[in-house]
């Protein structure tokens, strides 16, 4: 009896292991090929507390929204919780090595925005102005085909230097929109000056 008894415990661990065997290998399949991080998802801190959801994947790093600021990590910076995918930090000191950067870069952007500065499209391939001057409400940028303001956020540090969000192309039509009504109202000035003065005769 006692051989059968054996038998029959040896049959039900060998049948719960046979079963358990499928859900454990998809754990580790699921373990091996990382976290989760299709956009939507919600990224937690080291203490659990919730980032805030993937926006993006980028090559390989992953766009995650900290409140209303994207913050881009690489996709080896993301473990698995049981909340679900998490950083190694928290969430406050994410928000301070955020706010660091950002007032690093912007140091560098208003050094680099000085006057006589070239300004590259945003692909980098070509120079579509200088800056001519630094104003409070704007960057007055000079260029081939007149002088045109754009705002500060306009522009960004590419690896080549000073840049502006627009391709050469999407700037040049950008200038000619801005340049078209004061190049009217230089015309229709002209043909007043021009125009005699019948109220005479």
């Amino acid at each position: 009896m006692r051989k059968i008894a054996c038998l029959m415990t040896s049959l039900s661990l060998g049948m719960a292991l046979a079963a358990a065997a499928p859900a454990a290998a998809q754990e580790a399949a699921q373990a091996a090929a990382g976290p989760n991080l299709a956009p939507g998802t919600v990224v937690y801190d080291s203490e659990g507390a919730e980032i805030g959801p993937v926006s993006s994947e980028v090559g390989d790093n992953i766009v995650v929204m900290l409140g209303d600021k994207p913050v881009t990590l690489p996709k080896n910076a993301f473990g698995q919780s049981d909340k679900g995918p998490a950083i190694t930090i928290t969430r406050a000191q994410l928000t301070a090595a955020v706010d660091q950067a950002a007032a690093q870069t912007a140091a560098a952007l208003d050094a680099a925005i000085q006057p006589g500065a070239d300004i590259l499209g945003a692909n980098g391939s070509a120079v579509v102005g200088k800056v001519k001057l630094v104003e409070a409400d704007g960057i007055v940028v000079a260029t081939s085909s007149g002088d045109v303001k754009l705002p500060r956020h306009a522009f960004f540090l590419s690896p080549k230097g000073l840049a502006t969000s627009f391709t050469a192309e999407q700037f040049a039509a950008a200038v000619a929109e801005a340049t078209a009504p004061a190049a009217a109202s230089e015309a229709v000035a002209d043909a007043d000056t021009e125009t005699p003065d019948r109220s005479a005769n």
